[in-house]
Parts: C-alpha cells; sequence; structure tokens
C-alpha cells in the first residue's frame, strides 16, 4: 500500500500547474506576471490534493473541473473579452492534456512509475518523490519557465512592433497589419526606395487578379508603375518580386513619403499575425 505524502502531492502538482500555465502564455502569445501564474498555480494544487482523495467526490464532477480551469485562467491572465476567455481556457485544456498524456505515457511505457510508486487519480498525479529531488525538479521547472518566457517574449516583441499599413493606388485603399522587419532590406533598383514587402491576398482590393497571364503583364495594363524587385531567400538564391509605386502609404495614419510596395505570393507570418514587412528604413523616412 503506498502513503500519499500531502506535502508532495502538493509540491509535484503545483509545478506541473506553473508548467501547464507558463506554456500556455508562451503557446498563445500572452503576458502573465509571476505573482499571477503562482496564484493560479497554487488554487490548482489545492484542488488536486482535494479530488485526489475518494472522500471529496463533489470535487470530482466535471462541472467542478471545468469552475476550477475557468478560475485558474482567470487568475493567470488579465481577461480582455468573452472570446479572448474562451481562447485562454482552450489553450489550457491544451496543454493540460498534453503534459497529463504524456505522464500517463511515460507512466505506462516505461519502470518510472512503479520505481517511483506513482499514482495518477482523478485527473492528479503523485510521485513519491523525496524533497531533494522535488527541488531539483523546481530547479528544472525554473529552466522551463525561463525558456517559456524568451518564446513569449519574441513573440509580443512583434506584436509591440505591429503597425497599422494603409495603401492607396488608383481611388483605391486596402488596410492590414504590418511589421518592422530588420531582415527586409530590399529596396527599388531604379529608384532607390525601400520596399514594403506584403501579401498578394490582402492587396486584392488595389492589384489585379491573376488568374490567367502574368501579374507583372495585368498590373501594367491596369495602369500601376510596376517594379522588378531583386530578391533572394531560403531554397531560392536570386528572384524576381513584382512590385508597384503606390499613390499614397499611411502607417498609423502618417503619410510615408517614400516607398514602394512588394507582392509576396506566400503568406509571411503562419499564424496570421501581420500580412506586411516593413523595411526599416521607411520608418525612419515616415
Amino acid at each position: 500500500m503506498i502513503t500519499v505524502y500531502i506535502d508532495v502531492l502538493f509540491g509535484i502538482n503545483f509545478l506541473i500547474n506553473i508548467l501547464i500555465v507558463e506554456g500556455t502564455a508562451a503557446i498563445i502569445s500572452e503576458d502573465i506576471k509571476w505573482y499571477r501564474s503562482l496564484l493560479a498555480a497554487f488554487l490548482g494544487s489545492v484542488y488536486a490534493v482535494a479530488v485526489f482523495f475518494p472522500s471529496m467526490g463533489f470535487a470530482q464532477s466535471l462541472a467542478m473541473k471545468i469552475l476550477l480551469s475557468a478560475l485558474m485562467v482567470v487568475c493567470a491572465f488579465k481577461i480582455k473579452n468573452g472570446r479572448h476567455f474562451v481562447k485562454l481556457l482552450g489553450c489550457f485544456y491544451l496543454v493540460s492534456f498534453i503534459f497529463g498524456g504524456g505522464i500517463i505515457a511515460v507512466m505506462s511505457m516505461t519502470r518510472l512509475g512503479s520505481m517511483t510508486g506513482a499514482v495518477y487519480s482523478n485527473g492528479t498525479v503523485y510521485f513519491n518523490l523525496p524533497w531533494k529531488v522535488l527541488i531539483g525538479s523546481a530547479a528544472g521547472v525554473y529552466f522551463m519557465v525561463y525558456m517559456f518566457g524568451r518564446i513569449r517574449k519574441k513573440r509580443l516583441a512583434k506584436v509591440s512592433l505591429s503597425r497599422k499599413l494603409t495603401i492607396y493606388i488608383n481611388g483605391n485603399s486596402v488596410s492590414t497589419n504590418a511589421i518592422i522587419d530588420t531582415g527586409n532590406s530590399l529596396f527599388d533598383p531604379i529608384t532607390g526606395k525601400p520596399v514594403i514587402v506584403c501579401e498578394y491576398a490582402e492587396l486584392k482590393g488595389v492589384v489585379p487578379e491573376a488568374d490567367n497571364g502574368s501579374l507583372v503583364e495585368k498590373m501594367s495594363r491596369a495602369g500601376l508603375k510596376v517594379r522588378l524587385i531583386p530578391f533572394s531567400s531560403i531554397g531560392r538564391e536570386k528572384g524576381l518580386m513584382p512590385g508597384f509605386m503606390p499613390d499614397m502609404v499611411l502607417l498609423d495614419g502618417k503619410e510615408v513619403k517614400s516607398c514602394v510596395v512588394g507582392i509576396s505570393e506566400i503568406p509571411l507570418s503562419s499564424r496570421a499575425e501581420y500580412h506586411a514587412l516593413l523595411n526599416p528604413s521607411v520608418i525612419i523616412n515616415e
């Protein structure tokens, strides 16, 4: 018969909850205060201790588990609106399932469970570990939280560089999100103007469809001042990007005096966080 120590049970689940909360923040690119992370982990660990024992049957209901998850999300994050809350809760459950499934898989496929006296009950995991091991685990958790923080800050940095881009041409206009990209060093070889790279899908309101025939040819027929911009990318040493001279470009409502718009036929962000890349020189000259 395995003896369960409440302090060890609480400590293990506290560390796991911290990873779940921080992992959620990293995946969804949400800023989070350390004390809110600890508060959410504490709340989850108290609940884990309660549901581990059969005598606390009322706490094991689905409604209580959903309520606890919602409370942890509210404690950990600053909720903006209902849609934001649902997004956070969904990601929280995803990360929880990954951790829970991973623990069960390791216990099932290895001897780790029997070696550590592991018990999994009502969604709560317990390992009969000495405090020295727990302290070492805490150090490992701290490192993982640090890495989650770096990922989150990197993504938040991109969001903070986001600008509203509006492009005008021939009486029409389109607006989209753009970020400052230090890797964008493209300039029009003829005029020397910096290039803003924008996704073709975002420009369909001002650029003609290229269903049949060349996009460059169709832009020329539509009266656009076409440019061909030399570029290089991963997997492609050299190429020519089609582009055009806009009538006017606004960044956050301020006019950009001189630039060229290059057209990318592929998405620029896998997460659709932005749809255009600004040459830093555009910001300097705005």
